[in-house]
């Protein structure tokens, strides 16, 4: 999976997905970054890289379906994750946080 077909997955639980930063985006919205790379080894060769990834949902509702919509997304492509939720008070909204490992393909 490439980082463009992991936002793409990311647009089926809602439209507004950004990379990096949304600065001016209104809720809900959905923010995602890389953090970090790593590769699995086996022989002394890399078999294949994993990306870090957080997702952040913001919206103003706590209750939101596409949170669910979320989790279920990943959970069926495979992709494990962590989750936690808390209230952003600077910004007033809800903020669901999926801190995700993405297999990537190409050259590794």
């Amino acid at each position: 999976m490439t980082l463009s077909d992991f936002e793409a997955l990311l647009k089926a639980a809602t439209p507004s997905v950004h990379h990096f930063e949304a600065e001016k985006a209104q809720p809900p919205y959905i923010v995602y970054s890389e953090y970090r790379k790593r590769y699995d080894y086996a022989d002394n060769r890399p078999q294949r890289g994993i990306y870090r990834v957080q997702v952040e949902y913001y919206t103003r509702n706590r209750s939101d379906p596409a949170g669910g919509r979320i989790e279920s997304l990943l959970t069926e492509n495979g992709i494990p994750f962590t989750y936690m939720m808390m209230y952003d008070r600077e910004l007033r909204l809800v903020h669901h946080l999926y801190d995700c490992e993405v297999c990537f393909d190409g050259p590794v």
